[in-house]
């Protein structure tokens, strides 16, 4: 699912490109979520979109504690 503001879009790609490398050379493991109250969720999983469909977002969150 793509953002619906193109900016705010052009911004996560950055984000994701930037924690991919910064992933791989530290080799940490990030997970970020972004959820709006207009209904947008997007979950992003090393950089990665992730389809999260029937995954709890809890399950995520625990495998990087």
């Amino acid at each position: 699912m793509k953002h619906p503001d193109p900016e705010v879009q052009r911004c996560l790609d950055r984000l994701n490109d930037a924690l991919c490398q910064w992933e791989r050379a530290t080799y940490r493991r990030s997970i970020l979520i972004l959820k709006e109250e207009a209904g947008y969720l997007q979950i992003f999983d090393s950089g990665k979109r992730f389809d999260f469909e029937g995954i709890p977002i809890e399950h995520l969150l625990n495998q990087i504690k």
